[in-house]
């Protein structure tokens, strides 16, 4: 249902968002992880070079996962701030890997009327994904003993 939303050319991308999140929430390596094994499904199913997608998540989760290292302010402000520079270096690393595989790429046109817009619209989205991982992390944390 998600995929058929489209605000100027931005899309909710559900499964990045999820990953972001996650990364945000358990940490680089954990997303990372997570990052690889749903950017290599989405590969499967689409039309572009194996592994683009799983190489841009990847980076993509990295760059969450540590972005909240450093103080931003405000929680909401960091995981905004974050989701924003991980989702705009998704987009570049897939642009780089299409153009580098001989895909055509118009820069100009992929970097305003997609990148950018979606970019804002998944960084907006980004606290409402938070809340719900955030959850699941405690849930399935597990519980250190001591002796």
């Amino acid at each position: 249902m998600l995929s058929r939303v489209s605000l100027w050319g931005a899309r909710p991308e559900l499964l990045l968002l999820v990953v972001l999140m996650w990364s945000v929430v358990r940490g680089a390596d954990a997303g990372m992880v997570w990052a690889f094994l749903g950017g290599l499904m989405m590969d499967l199913f689409s039309g572009g070079p194996l592994g683009a997608i799983a190489l841009a998540s990847v980076v993509a989760s990295f760059l969450s996962g540590r972005m909240l290292r450093v103080d931003l302010g405000a929680p909401t402000v960091g995981i905004v701030l974050s989701t924003l520079l991980a989702v705009f270096g998704y987009h570049m690393v897939l642009l780089l890997t299409l153009a580098w595989t001989g895909y055509p790429v118009d820069w100009l046109d992929a970097l305003f009327r997609v990148t950018l817009p979606s970019a804002l619209l998944n960084a907006i989205l980004a606290p409402f994904v938070h809340r719900p991982m955030r959850w699941l992390e405690r849930r399935t944390r597990r519980e250190r003993f001591t002796l």
